[in-house]
């Protein structure tokens, strides 16, 4: 299949993530999938207030996703939101991002906290490092994608999850935050985005230059 977007470090696919996954090979999987919450009434010019994402908020995609990724990768961790947790492949262990300013409403009460699955051996090689991460970030307002990651929660994730020189998978590309992280921490990174809109986004961020790392690290 012909990339939509590709360079050095990164490669971007527009299309389904369940029907392009059986075809690729990578060291690690780094996704944030769609919640299935729809964003009602979040209206930006790339969606439709009626249904959040323009194709759907398909909560349905990243379970179904996760398990076939699996199968391709040494390792995992996913963002999979409280709504969805137990709908994933059963993780190795849990951490998450915890959020004190609060992370949305739900039926309880406030959010603070975003649960993050891993899947597979960790680099315990490098050392005990933290499972979950405090965060006062906020991301960066592209104004084009109803639920981006903040850009340090991405770095933080692809830290934990991969080394240098290997290559991170994002099925769920969405605006290119986990791309762009990956390619800034020098990762090699393979994404998926099924609305072409995104695609565009996120081959615009790719191509940028490499950002220096205490820029974004500044803003944790």
């Amino acid at each position: 299949m012909k990339p939509y977007y590709q360079d050095s470090a990164v490669t971007i696919y527009h299309g389904d993530c369940r029907e392009i996954l059986p075809g690729l090979t990578a060291d690690v999987l780094v996704t944030d999938p769609p919640y299935g919450v729809d964003f009602n009434g979040k209206s930006t010019k790339h969606t439709d207030p009626a249904c959040g994402y323009l194709g759907k908020d398909d909560g349905d995609a990243g379970p179904d996703a996760v398990r076939v990724a699996l199968l391709i990768v040494k390792r995992g961790l996913v963002f999979t939101g409280t709504r969805r947790l137990f709908d994933y492949p059963r993780p190795y262990d849990i951490g998450g991002v915890y959020c004190p300013s609060g992370a949305g409403r739900g039926r309880w009460g406030f959010c603070c906290y975003h649960p993050v699955a891993f899947y597979g051996t960790g680099l315990v090689s490098r050392g005990a490092t933290p499972t979950t991460l405090k965060s006062f970030a906020q991301s960066d307002d592209l104004g084009e994608h109803p639920c981006p990651k903040p850009m340090p929660w991405m770095m933080w994730a692809v830290s934990l999850a991969s080394l240098e020189g290997e290559t991170v998978l994002d099925p769920f590309a969405g605006s290119g935050t986990t791309l762009r992280a990956a390619k800034d921490l020098g990762r090699r990174a393979i994404g998926i985005e099924i609305e072409e809109r995104y695609c565009e986004i996120a081959a615009k961020r790719c191509a940028q230059e490499v950002l220096e790392l205490n820029d974004w690290a500044a803003k944790g």
